[in-house]
């Protein structure tokens, strides 16, 4: 599953706060190639910013967390909050 950057809600929220103090934008994938990743992960990555905050997996994301990722996509503001 490659670089493992943390679990559940509280790695996500971090990962955000790292990006965007690096000047970068988080970015989530729930699928790779077409599938949901094993183990309710998503792929992290920051855009614009991936030198100084490297991306990975985040393991044990609630699935209800994870359906809304797919229906807003390109918006993970939300996410700070939850």
């Amino acid at each position: 599953m490659g670089r493992v950057l943390g679990s559940g809600l509280a790695a996500i929220r971090n990962f955000i706060e790292k990006c965007l103090a690096a000047g970068g934008v988080p970015i989530f994938r729930t699928k790779y190639g077409g599938k949901r990743l094993p183990g309710n992960a998503v792929i992290a990555a920051c855009w614009g910013a991936g030198e100084k905050v490297p991306g990975g997996t985040i393991t044990d994301v609630p699935l209800e967390i994870i359906e809304r990722m797919e229906k807003t996509r390109g918006d993970w503001k939300w996410l700070r909050s939850v």
